[in-house]
């Protein structure tokens, strides 16, 4: 992997993109690298967390423009659908790959995350910025374009609909203390404390129990679209099917030993 590094330390997963050159742009290659890596590691049944971050100043500045998977060099009544058929089969495979880990995942988000890399950065599970942390929705006001990768989806349901549209017709620069006050991340913490914020974050996460914390998910997304009798009866049938798990067995004889709990590997 040249666009990627890749690191395991212990139950935690490292990915960093590793095109600084860039401030980490996306092209084919990246989309591709994150989306093997992502399985490799959901083939590891020892890796229980994942942190993602960027090389260098920025965390992703978004897809790489001058990459040939942006059609730009198709003639215009081809473009439509090559559009479709990249986001489909490449850009929104990664999405998808991050959403669905097996495991909880983190983005520390370092410098800008712009456009795609925005929608890159909020697919994690749990998102830590820097204080040089920027979140720049430029898609509309800068390509005539819509936000993807996820990113209406996160915006509307985070900051609500005068918040989300208000930034992407804009465009203005959301920086990390501000999305954290608004709820669009977890935490925003000195740069200097990031990459370690990220990891403990990540260490407390892989020591957790991960049948609870993928459920959680679940119910969590859910959530924004179920009324509150639906949700009632999503949670129980989550709770049920945990009830008799190994890990709930194991959490309860560590209550009653007053110790911390062991989970097994996934």
């Amino acid at each position: 992997m040249s666009d990627i590094d890749l690191s395991i330390a212990g139950p935690v997963a490292h990915i960093t993109l590793n095109r600084p050159e860039t401030l980490n742009a996306l092209r084919r290659q990246t989309f591709e690298e994150l989306t093997d890596a992502i399985a490799t590691l959901a083939a590891d049944r020892s890796v229980r967390a994942m942190v993602l971050t960027g090389s260098g100043r920025a965390f992703c500045s978004g897809a790489d423009l001058s990459d040939p998977m942006m059609g730009n060099h198709l003639p215009l009544e081809e473009r439509p659908a090559a559009c479709a058929a990249v986001l489909d089969t490449l850009m929104n495979r990664t999405i998808r790959a991050i959403r669905n880990a097996p495991f909880p995942t983190v983005a520390a988000v370092n410098g800008v995350a712009a456009g795609g890399g925005a929608g890159l950065a909020l697919a994690a599970d749990i998102v830590v910025a820097g204080k040089s942390g920027r979140f720049v929705q430029t898609f509309t006001p800068k390509l005539a374009l819509v936000p993807d990768l996820g990113s209406t989806w996160h915006l509307a349901r985070h900051l609500g609909r005068a918040r989300a549209l208000g930034l992407v017709l804009s465009g203005e620069v959301l920086d990390g203390e501000r999305a954290a006050a608004l709820g669009l991340i977890w935490k925003c913490v000195p740069d200097e404390e990031l990459a370690a914020e990220a990891g403990r974050i990540a260490e407390q996460l892989a020591a957790g129990p991960n049948t609870a914390q993928l459920a959680a998910r679940r119910l969590v997304d859910a959530a924004f679209d179920n009324d509150f009798d639906q949700q009632l009866d999503l949670e129980r049938d989550a709770q049920a099917s945990l009830a008799a798990t190994e890990h709930v067995q194991e959490a309860m004889l560590a209550f009653k030993e007053k110790r911390a709990a062991r989970f097994p590997d996934r």
